[in-house]
């Protein structure tokens, strides 16, 4: 053991306190991401005084599936109030927090080698199981506190720009949906001249359409109007959809000029390529169809149908680096037919939370390994508009688009400086 890495069960206590009076509600369970999560679990008629108090910097972890995800769901409460998990979660608290900051434990925890060494301690089950004693085997640097404060401290000042742009992020995508839905949905887009003039009413350019009293027609299938000229058909009268390439193990390298984009790395909105792998090898021709372009649209063909992020079939993103990719099996993108279809239009159909519900319940296997088919999703039917209407949202929709990309772009050199502060932490 090297002289610097001491041994985290020495630092560490295991809680068992049980929600025995029942006056916690809050029932969490954790995503892949490292973080507290509303449980899906339906706690009606659920005795939970059986379940686990957690309370602020305290642990959890849920020792299932780590040999499958192999990723150890842990994370650190840092809320007030007290939550409930799980009673077969392990709970457990640092001892003395002069020697060793909880902040700081958390940090080594969501380290990609901590994870792996997880896995590689996992047993042979089915299940893949990692017990209390198997973490507190582990090992990790506990340099001074002062150092781990300064550690920490520069850990939070990234961390908390890039939740500050993540906000912003979510304005931006509010906005565009927002429009979206005012002309798409509602069927308020703005009157153009030339229909305004067809009417010969052309006071009513830029007024909202359907409220404006804009002809509207009658469509069996959705049993309401939709305007006039437009039709309703299937999702694959605008896109195509392009499945990955099923990589070999041994085609996955730590340097190269290409990532591998996999279904972990579509992170609504937008696609994160933070401890992806790289591709090495030459791109013939039967692999450059798979290569992925600045706002290609990717969505994860596979995966849980609870609401676990990052692990959910039916996840959309925009591809918004400008860094060469190549997509990994059951990762799907999107390819518009037309140079006049609406990129962003397709994006926030196939991104609604109606559509993905829809693809849900006609998705086949279980609940926890979910497929969807390119079939499945060509197949969508929706209300589509004139592609002149869709220039005019894209004129909108582009400029918001850029500005997530600076965002995202941003965002990903953040991640880079956070491995930086990791790597700095096996070296304190």
């Amino acid at each position: 053991m090297r002289s610097h890495y001491k041994r985290i069960g020495d630092y560490v206590t295991q809680i068992k306190l049980k929600n025995t009076d029942g006056s916690i509600s809050s029932l969490k369970g954790i995503n892949i991401n490292k973080h507290f999560m509303p449980s899906v679990a339906n706690i009606n008629g659920t005795d939970l005084s059986k379940y686990r108090v957690v309370k602020k910097n305290q642990f959890a972890f849920n020792p299932m599936h780590v040999g499958r995800d192999e990723v150890l769901p842990i994370s650190m409460l840092e809320d007030d109030e007290p939550i409930i998990v799980s009673p077969a979660y392990v709970v457990f608290v640092v001892k003395d927090e002069k020697e060793l900051l909880p902040a700081y434990l958390m940090m080594w925890c969501r380290r990609s080698e901590f994870d792996r060494n997880a896995w590689f301690m996992t047993d042979n089950s089915v299940r893949g199981g990692f017990s209390w004693a198997d973490f507190c085997d582990m090992e990790l640097p506990v340099p001074s506190i002062e150092k781990q404060r300064e550690i920490v401290r520069e850990y939070n000042v990234v961390n908390d720009r890039i939740a500050l742009n993540k906000k912003l992020t979510q304005k931006l995508e509010d906005t565009a949906r927002t429009i979206y839905k005012h002309w798409f949905v509602d069927f308020e887009f703005p009157i153009s001249k030339e229909y305004a003039e067809s009417i010969c009413k052309p006071a009513l350019k830029g007024k909202p359409y359907k409220s404006s009293g804009g002809e509207m027609k009658y469509c069996g299938e959705l049993e309401k109007d939709i305007p006039l000229d437009w039709s309703y058909g299937q999702f694959n009268t605008l896109v195509k959809i392009q499945s990955g390439y099923a990589f070999k193990s041994s085609d996955f390298t730590k340097t190269g000029l290409r990532k591998i984009i996999k279904i972990k790395n579509i992170t609504p909105p937008s696609i994160s390529l933070e401890e992806s792998m790289f591709f090495d090898g030459e791109v013939t021709p039967n692999l450059s169809k798979y290569e992925v372009s600045f706002r290609d649209i990717l969505i994860s063909m596979t995966g849980s149908t609870a609401n676990q992020m990052n692990s959910a079939v039916g996840q959309v993103g925009r591809y918004l680096l400008n860094f060469q990719s190549l997509m990994n099996q059951r990762v799907g993108k999107l390819t518009l037919l037309k140079d006049s279809i609406s990129s962003e239009f397709c994006y926030q159909f196939i991104s609604d939370i109606e559509t993905h519900l829809e693809l849900l319940a006609g998705s086949t296997g279980s609940a926890n390994q979910a497929n969807i088919s390119p079939t499945q999703i060509e197949s969508l039917k929706l209300v589509i508009p004139k592609t002149g209407l869709m220039s005019k949202y894209d004129r909108i929709a582009v400029p918001i688009v850029d500005r997530l990309a600076l965002i995202s772009q941003e965002n990903s050199k953040l991640e880079a400086l956070k491995t930086i502060i990791n790597i700095r932490m096996s070296k304190a």
